[in-house]
């Protein structure tokens, strides 16, 4: 029962941990590509109905992104990999919203592509993907609200501040227990 209980969790915790911001987390000049990205990666610790995610070359400087959810659930997204010293980063904005059928158009004109911050460590065998660790974060700002901008929309966090204070705010917590979660690994698929 417990380990059943395990991949319901992780899901739940990758989409509570989804702390938007309405600003990149990155400038241009932070940028960077690396060949070792592109392809599939999949949950390491899964064979069956691992999550996923295919990155693919879209510019000089992008990548386009697709997500799979384990119950095949997909989302497509614009990634940047960038570096802020000597970690590594991505920064992903939806590319493909759908929205419901029957939705009013004005409900599509209020939404905004929001940017998602992944922490990554990057290898030719190995994907390790760390998120923004909400309750330190929430904890974090009740204790110092000034410290980024930022509001709480239905007891969410969504991030305002400008990319600059956005970068450092992020270096500023680096630190193991801080901004970030441990992260998960993917791998390549067996072929």
């Amino acid at each position: 029962m417990k380990k059943a209980l395990l991949p319901l969790v992780a899901i739940a915790m990758l989409i509570a941990a989804c702390v938007p911001s309405v600003n990149p987390f990155f400038f241009e000049k932070d940028v960077v590509t690396d060949a070792h990205l592109l392809g599939t990666w999949q949950e390491g610790d899964k064979k069956d109905h691992p999550e996923t995610w295919l990155f693919e070359d879209a510019t000089s400087n992008s990548y386009t992104a697709t997500y799979t959810e384990e119950q095949g659930k997909t989302g497509k997204f614009e990634a940047h990999l960038f570096k802020l010293g000597e970690t590594t980063f991505l920064d992903l904005t939806p590319s493909e919203c759908n929205y419901a059928t029957n939705q009013a158009d004005l409900i599509g004109i209020s939404m905004i592509p929001g940017h998602l911050l992944l922490r990554v460590k990057l290898s030719e065998e190995k994907l390790t993907v760390a998120t923004i660790d909400p309750e330190w974060l929430q904890k974090f700002l009740t204790n110092n609200p000034n410290s980024i901008a930022h509001r709480i929309d239905h007891d969410e966090i969504i991030l305002t501040a400008e990319t600059g204070a956005l970068q450092k705010f992020i270096l500023k917590h680096l630190a193991k227990g801080e901004l970030f979660g441990d992260g998960g690994d993917y791998i390549r698929p067996p072929k």
